[in-house]
């Protein structure tokens, strides 16, 4: 599996979602965005790439990508062996425009592409924000919501797996308890691509 998280604009939880994935799939990281920071957390299981620099060609094994808030030329030679591009976004108008210009410049590699709801407060900015990119597109959207919560930062900033934090005892499983079931569900949602 090597599944690129994209979306030329920044904050949109790429590096999040890189993060969990890796953890829960036991994959390598190559981080291509030039201020990322998951080489803190994550240590030995990233690959830092610095934005003047080649990624390399991984023809086989799983790898995440996590690209940075902009448009990489790096995009098509690593689209090349990849199975499935993430396409994070907050529901928001601001993150909306550069949503559906990241959409525009993946949808030619010929590549699965699920759009990740990230951040969502009400469950109508899920409809507005997929009826827009439909109507946008003139394409059915597939798409996995992701509820606004600091335990995917808090998890993140520890470099832990939510999954497994939701196995801890006492608050910290209460804390993490729901969001754990909504991360699993996304990761057979991938696994679906694969």
């Amino acid at each position: 599996m090597q599944i690129i998280i994209y979306n030329q604009k920044g904050g949109v939880g790429k590096s999040m979602l890189a993060t969990q994935i890796a953890l829960h799939f036991d994959t390598t990281i190559i981080e291509l965005d030039p201020y990322g920071m998951l080489t803190k957390t994550l240590d030995d299981r990233v690959i830092k790439i610095a934005l003047d620099a080649q990624a390399p060609e991984i023809e086989s094994g799983d790898v995440v990508y996590d690209f940075g808030g902009f448009d990489d030329i790096r995009l098509e030679s690593i689209a090349k062996n990849a199975t499935l591009i993430l396409l994070p976004f907050n529901p928001t108008i601001n993150s909306l425009g550069t949503t559906l210009q990241s959409y525009n410049r993946v949808k030619d590699l010929q590549l699965p592409v699920l759009f990740v709801v990230n951040g969502y407060i009400k469950e109508s900015d899920i409809d507005d924000a997929i009826s827009f990119l439909a109507e946008h597109t003139q394409e059915e959207i597939d798409y996995f919501a992701i509820p606004h919560t600091r335990a995917l930062q808090t998890a993140e900033n520890d470099g832990m797996s939510i999954i497994e934090l939701a196995k801890s005892s006492g608050l910290k499983q209460h804390t993490y308890k729901k969001i754990s079931s909504i991360m699993q569900d996304l990761m057979r949602k991938i696994e679906e691509y694969n």
